[in-house]
């Protein structure tokens, strides 16, 4: 038993300073780019599943963690898991924070961060498209969406197959694959606005 924890704190510790060597690889990125912060009702539906998010570095094995995403008209929950390890809880509610995260939760990944990704991703385009102000802009077509600025791409958004998509940041060396029921559409294709 001693040896099972032992495992399950240096697999926490490994993901956790993983995702935190990306956040300040690409803090300077980050900063840039302005959070998206929509309502949950932007979503335009009720979203209750278990995504699994893989960070890859070249040259470094790919790390897991998993992540449980609860969207309705009053909030967005997502609570976060290292080998079945709770690590992080955020909710936002439209106006501001609840969170709880783990001592190991890297300082440099913010839930603001987290949550411009996930909608950036996940969002309809439009609302997403209509979020943003000049110098910014987002650029959405059946293959996935661009953020710009200056018409310059900040981060890039590729829906993969159906149940993927990849978050890029052209600046930085590391990619984030989520995987989810549904890939890029939570929401069925009649509950998304056009």
């Amino acid at each position: 038993m001693r040896f099972a924890k032992a495992g399950h704190r240096a697999a926490t510790v490994s993901a956790l300073a993983l995702l935190a060597g990306c956040a300040s690889l690409g803090a300077p990125q980050a900063a840039r780019t302005p959070p998206l912060a929509l309502a949950p009702a932007a979503l335009r539906c009720e979203v209750a599943v278990q995504q699994r998010i893989t960070v890859q570095l070249p040259g470094r094995p790919a790390q897991q963690l998993d992540a449980l995403l609860e969207v309705d008209a009053e909030a967005v929950r997502l609570a976060f898991f290292v080998v079945g390890q709770g690590v992080g809880r955020m909710v936002w509610d439209g106006w501001q924070w609840d969170k709880d995260l783990s001592r190991q939760w890297p300082a440099q990944l913010t839930p603001e961060q987290v949550l411009s990704d996930l909608q950036l991703a996940f969002w309809p385009a439009r609302a997403v498209q209509r979020a943003v102000q000049p110098p910014w802009s987002v650029e959405a077509s059946s293959t996935g969406r661009r953020l710009l600025r200056n018409g310059q791409e900040q981060v890039r958004v590729q829906f993969v197959g159906s149940s993927a998509v990849e978050i890029v940041y052209p600046e930085g060396p590391f990619t984030l694959r989520v995987e989810s029921p549904g890939g890029s559409r939570l929401c069925a294709p009649a509950q998304e606005p056009s």
